[in-house]
């Protein structure tokens, strides 16, 4: 499902070069559950970035279901990126003026999506919140905004999920909620999930910890089954 071969990223300002990345390596097998770890700065979400398509390395390859995602224009990225990944951020990035509804269905309805609505909703219950539906996000609780930006996410049914620091900004007991949530999802829809995180009872419900120093990925011992 991903690839990433020998990828480097180095950030320039003046003469100055920062090497956040380099010959950094990493295969993730469809419908797996992989969370990334590591020192804040150590460039994990460089690294998201980088597999979302967000920003190109300098040099390296980042394949996604077999395409090179590094190689294409920002245009073919952002129609990639569209089609086949979900991303989740710590702050949930939903539309302050729409519904927990009609967040979900906006991505749908840019696919130009027919069944917008049925989808919406479906999804929405899957996230446990069939009741909350027409509620704006603040009307909704932190644990239930993230549910509601889950649901964004996977709208467009990708293939990959992406989540950065996804729980950051909750109480334990909620987060510990949203990651049961993931988790579900993972088993439920063979999602392949790769998520960003310090938080080491959220990377502990990963199938497999790789930690990010010095800019290169290590694995690390075996988290539960």
């Amino acid at each position: 499902m991903l690839q990433l071969q020998n990828l480097y990223k180095i950030y320039k300002e003046g003469d100055i070069e920062t090497v956040a990345l380099r010959e950094a390596r990493l295969t993730v097998q469809p419908g797996e559950f992989v969370a990334i770890t590591g020192r804040s700065g150590a460039g994990k979400s460089t690294l998201l970035s980088l597999i979302g398509g967000l920003a190109t390395p300098n040099a390296g390859r980042v394949v996604i279901d077999g395409t090179d995602i590094a190689r294409l224009s920002e245009g073919e990225r952002a129609a990639f990126r569209r089609e086949q990944i979900g991303i989740v951020y710590q702050a949930d990035n939903l539309i302050s003026f729409l519904t927990a509804q009609e967040n979900v269905m906006a991505p749908l309805q840019l696919a130009r999506r027919k069944d917008a609505r049925r989808r919406a909703q479906e999804l929405l219950a899957e996230v446990g919140l069939a009741q909350r539906m027409q509620h704006r996000p603040a009307m909704l609780s932190g644990g239930e905004r993230q549910r509601v930006a889950i649901a964004v996410a996977l709208a467009n049914e990708p293939a990959l999920l992406l989540a950065d620091e996804l729980t950051g900004e909750l109480d334990s007991a909620t987060a510990d909620k949203v990651m049961a949530l993931l988790a579900t999802l993972n088993a439920s829809h063979k999602l392949t999930l790769v998520v960003v995180t310090h938080n080491k009872l959220v990377a502990a419900r990963a199938h497999r910890q790789v930690l990010i120093a010095d800019g290169q990925l290590f694995e690390q011992a075996a988290a539960h089954g």
